[in-house]
């Protein structure tokens, strides 16, 4: 036989081997929870699970999510749904939602990413069910009405007008800042020399008026554990301690910028996981790139999924999703087409199931001959776009692929 029939042997015989361990849905829009059950056994022990996606502009991993949330929810008893947003926006929203629209919860919550046709059964269910509990664990501003003060009148504590005149002013300095300074990052150009003097004076004021609020929470926390409040309290305590975090690093460079972020990111989950929620299983919706648990990012920093402490990791499942053709949107919005994956990419290997949608699982299996790509450098295409080499087994637990996408239809 020569190199090159050999070469196709084992090629063949991996393809293969894909498709005798896959799961297959023939349709994503007819996807039941029965057909989604084989998760049962996968995820038996598993109190963390993580939701990737290939970029925020899929239409598909978002329904995909969402009904997998909805099989979580239903038959596994997962109650707490992280979103790659804003703490406050998320736990806020949240705590009124009876007060809310399904559309203002959608929009005073997430990134606008998500506030789509295929993310809405989800808020609507998150809205009709007290015990389906939506949090952010990210420091940015997700949404630019805060509803932190509606949050706090919402509780059974006499605050004084001081204090709730400062929670509002620190929210407003933060999002006009955030959006000030955000126009210049977004497109990697130097603030302006009066701009950022200007920022640093208020960065300053910033941190006065947390620090003055924070003093003031300080005196009201027996009446919070006198009238069984320890939840909310704590929760405004890392509300603020964020703010002044993100101020802090609002007009870092950008990749000191990212870096800082997924550590933040990755502290506010330890915390929601042990402190906020220590009882409940949780699910965490976020980019690929962040959930990844033993990788250096091109940008030379580690992720927040590798930033993890060994027991979380240990609790966790990681599920990235993939897909191999169609079209996706930025974050700005604007349309792009995928390329197609090289032979031999992860994309390229699931590719070769007949069903529309498939589940491999990492976490179960061995090393053999005819699935080495799993445990070897093996190409993906991130963001459906841009070749990169990753070790699938190191990285993720198991994958969700989907042959075609599209752009979300946003409302």
């Amino acid at each position: 036989m020569s190199i090159f029939q050999s070469m196709n042997k084992k090629y063949s015989n991996a393809i293969e081997w894909v498709k005798e361990n896959s799961y297959g849905i023939e349709s994503l829009s007819d996807c039941e929870m029965d057909h989604l059950r084989f998760l049962e056994q996968v995820l038996k022990d598993k109190r963390i699970v993580w939701l990737g996606e290939n970029g925020h502009g899929i239409a598909e991993h978002s329904s995909l999510k969402t009904k997998l949330i909805n099989f979580l929810y239903q038959r596994m008893g997962f109650k707490v749904i992280a979103f790659e947003s804003g703490l406050s926006e998320c736990y806020s929203s949240n705590y009124i939602k009876d007060k809310l629209t399904v559309n203002e919860l959608m929009a005073k919550s997430v990134f606008s990413l998500w506030k789509t046709e295929e993310t809405l059964p989800l808020f609507q269910q998150i809205k009709e069910n007290d015990d389906l509990m939506l949090i952010g664990f990210d420091f940015q501003p997700s949404s630019k009405e805060s509803l932190l003060l509606d949050f706090l009148e919402s509780i059974d504590i006499d605050f004084t007008f001081e204090f709730k005149k400062n929670i509002n002013k620190i929210d407003e300095m933060i999002i006009d800042w955030y959006r000030h300074i955000g126009k210049y990052k977004a497109v990697r150009k130097k603030v302006p020399k009066d701009i950022s003097i200007s920022f640093q004076r208020d960065k300053q004021v910033l941190f006065d008026m947390i620090t003055q609020t924070n003093i003031e929470l300080e005196t009201w926390k027996e009446e919070f554990l006198r009238k069984d409040l320890y939840v909310p309290y704590i929760v405004v305590q890392k509300i603020l301690d964020n703010k002044r975090k993100f101020i802090d690093k609002l007009d870092a460079k950008h990749r000191e910028y990212l870096k800082f972020r997924d550590q933040i990111m990755a502290e506010n989950l330890e915390w929601i996981c042990n402190k906020l929620y220590p009882n409940e299983k949780i699910i965490i919706w976020a980019n690929n790139t962040h959930i990844y648990k033993n990788i250096q990012s091109l940008f030379s920093h580690k992720p927040m999924g590798s930033l993890m402490s060994p027991d979380l990791i240990n609790q966790s499942y990681y599920l990235g999703l993939f897909m191999y053709e169609g079209n996706a949107a930025l974050n700005n919005g604007n349309v792009y087409k995928l390329r197609k994956p090289p032979k031999k990419s992860l994309e390229d290997y699931m590719n070769h199931n007949q069903s529309q949608v498939s589940f491999l699982d990492f976490a179960s299996i061995t090393s053999n001959e005819s699935n080495k790509w799993i445990f070897n450098n093996t190409v993906i295409m991130e963001s459906g776009t841009m070749e990169q080499l990753i070790t699938p087994v190191e990285q993720l637990d198991g994958v969700f692929f989907i042959k075609k996408v599209s752009p979300p239809r946003y409302i």
